[in-house]
């Protein structure tokens, strides 16, 4: 299979690209390398470009023979989206646009879309199934929110098929995104340091932590199984407070960790939980990692990384 992936010098991205060289699948990543933390892609086999998603006459090049799209660029720094909307709305909605009316004219008939919790906002009950109200608190989360519906338009009037992924907390090696702002690799690099931790809400959210793998392993079957203009909520369907995700990691550790309350942080939904019955039913996944087992593979990962 001859894949485009966009987006996979990032986190979720080279873990994904990985994953489809390993299985002997072609794979040409197209990548700005913005907010990624890398200056490469070390992947045997990959075809790395770059570029940007808006680029058509470049799309149009690269789509050539491609058989299936993995859509992952996007601007994701929530911070972000609050001091540049128009940004958010230009990268994630219309470089989304410009992708797919790409693979139209090119006869690329299947995308893999990385979508968000963050469509959601506050949910009016938990766990959040696909169907339930969707009200983004912030224009990262509606600009996800408005490519699933532009997916949904060049599906029925153009037959392009696609999946939604909609991931709750990623975490796992290979998260090396700038600025960090994501809980679980700031706390476990502060801490490596042996600085104090930041934290926010006093710890009292409750999220959904999905391991990096489970996640890949979702992409996979999407891309196998998916079929029309679906959407899947890939998540743990575990709610935990970010207290026990923070005494995990002091556990994955050895030792207490001395924190800082930052106080709130404005755009975080102060709760957010999967319901994962129907990619359980449609796509036969399940999650397979526990948080501890997790964290230690990711505090591994940094140790190497920090050469502690």
């Amino acid at each position: 299979m001859k894949v485009l992936v966009t987006g996979g010098a990032g986190f979720i991205g080279s873990n994904l690209v990985s994953r489809l060289c390993r299985e002997g699948h072609e794979a040409i990543v197209l990548d700005d390398f913005s907010s990624s933390g890398r200056g490469t892609l070390n992947v045997r086999g990959v075809r790395l470009i770059r570029g940007e998603v808006s680029d058509e006459k470049l799309l149009r090049r690269l789509l050539t023979g491609v058989d299936i799209v993995f859509h992952l660029a996007a601007e994701g720094v929530i911070s972000r989206s609050l001091a540049n909307p128009p940004l958010f709305f230009k990268r994630n909605l219309m470089g989304g646009i410009a992708l797919l009316d790409a693979m139209r004219k090119k006869g690329v008939r299947k995308i893999v879309y990385s979508s968000s919790s963050g469509v959601y906002g506050e949910p009016e009950r938990v766990p959040i199934r696909e169907d339930d109200r969707k009200e983004p608190v912030n224009p990262y989360g509606a600009s996800k929110f408005a490519f699933e519906h532009a997916l949904s338009s060049y599906y029925h009037a153009f037959g392009i098929e696609s999946v939604s992924l909609r991931y709750f907390n990623v975490y796992g090696p290979g998260d090396r995104q700038q600025p960090v702002t994501r809980a679980v690799p700031q706390w476990i690099q502060t801490a490596l340091k042996g600085e104090v931790v930041p934290v926010y809400w006093g710890l009292k959210q409750k999220k959904d932590y999905i391991f990096i793998d489970d996640v890949v392993r979702a992409n996979m079957l999407a891309a196998e199984k998916g079929r029309g203009a679906a959407v899947y909520n890939v998540g743990s369907g575990k709610g935990l407070y970010m207290y026990e995700v923070f005494a995990a990691l002091e556990k994955v550790l050895g030792r207490k960790l001395p924190k800082k309350d930052m106080g709130a942080r404005a755009g975080d939904p102060s709760v957010l939980i999967a319901d994962i019955g129907h990619i359980k039913k449609e796509l036969g996944w399940a999650p397979t990692v526990d948080i501890v087992t997790g964290l230690r593979k990711t505090v591994a990962y940094y140790r190497k990384e920090m050469d502690l």
